[in-house]
Formats: C-alpha cells, sequence, structure tokens
C-alpha cells in the first residue's frame, strides 16, 4: 500500500510525510520535483514537467523499496496530472498512463485550511481551493480510498495520524 499525502500549494503535505514516516516507522518520500527545482531554479516547461514526473518514480523507488508493504508518499502521479493541466492546458499522456498504473494507492487529502506560506517555487494562492478540489475529483475518479486532512498544528497532525491508522485499517481488514 501507498500512501500518499496530497492536496493544494501550502496545505502541509511535506510536514505530514516526514511526520507519518517518523511516527509510525515507515519509510517516506518527499516530493521529488522540489527538490530539483530549488536546486535547478523555479523555471520549466511541458518537457521538463514530464521529465520530473519520470524522476519522481526514479526517486520513490529509490526512497522507498518497492518491495516494503507500506510507503509514505509526498504526492504522486495525480498531482503531475493536475500541474500539467493548470498551467499547459492539458496532461501529456505518460503522466496520464502513469496515473491509471498506481492502483496501490491510498490518499490523506489535505484541506487548504492553513495560512499561506509563500516561497519561490509556490505559484497559486488564490486557486488552492481549486486545486483541492481538482485532487479530490481525481482521487474520486480513480475511485481509490481517502481521507481529508483539516486542522492546524498539532491537531492537523493528530488528524493525519487516525487517517493513516483508518487507512491502514481497511488495507488490513481491521475495521
Amino acid at each position: 500500500m501507498r500512501i500518499i499525502i496530497t492536496g493544494a500549494e501550502s496545505s502541509g503535505k511535506s510536514t505530514i510525510a516526514e511526520h507519518l514516516g517518523r511516527q509510525f516507522h515507515l519509510p517516506y518520500a518527499l516530493e521529488y520535483a522540489r527538490f530539483y527545482l530549488e536546486e535547478k531554479g523555479p523555471e520549466y516547461d511541458l518537457e521538463l514537467l514530464i521529465r520530473l514526473s519520470r524522476l519522481h518514480l526514479k526517486y520513490q523507488r529509490a526512497e522507498v523499496d518497492p518491495e516494503v508493504p507500506i510507503g509514505i508518499f509526498d504526492t504522486d502521479m495525480i498531482n503531475y496530472k493536475i500541474w500539467a493541466e493548470e498551467v499547459f492546458g492539458h496532461c501529456p499522456g505518460q503522466i496520464f498512463e502513469a496515473v491509471e498504473q498506481e492502483s496501490s494507492h491510498v490518499y490523506l487529502l489535505c484541506k487548504p485550511d492553513l495560512p499561506w506560506e509563500a516561497d519561490l517555487l509556490r505559484e497559486s494562492p488564490n486557486d488552492r481551493e481549486i486545486l483541492y478540489q481538482r485532487h479530490l475529483s481525481e482521487v474520486k475518479r480513480l475511485n481509490r480510498p481517502y481521507v481529508i486532512v483539516a486542522g492546524d498544528g498539532f491537531q492537523r497532525l493528530a488528524n493525519a495520524e487516525a487517517a493513516l491508522e483508518s487507512l491502514m485499517s481497511l488495507h488490513t481488514g481491521r475495521l
């Protein structure tokens, strides 16, 4: 099972992914595009976005052994799909196909109820609710399990822990 922390920009995804990995002693992978763009600069085009999506998958496999039963990931290919559609008006076929292949994914969907934290890579301070709804719609379209995570500070982390436990119990059949 791959537990994906997803949602709009500045919704606490990286903080939650790292916290849950440490709290539950699970392997985790943070968002690859952030590492790459912080190092190389924030400019990108569609060709680079496609390349980043491939590098993202490679990075995730290096950080979380595909053979481990449970891993935590800060975003997945849904993020690249929505990113391509929002910025370039369409999703390239290879990204769309990669989304469809991620069938073992379950989601913690972060509500954009935290204050916006600007940085050089974040682009959409006024579109967070729209992006959140796009993520929710995509997860529903794929008919994948999800739990919404909301709240601030320690409460958000506690809510994420409870959401993770809920998804893990669904996976193991313990309800």
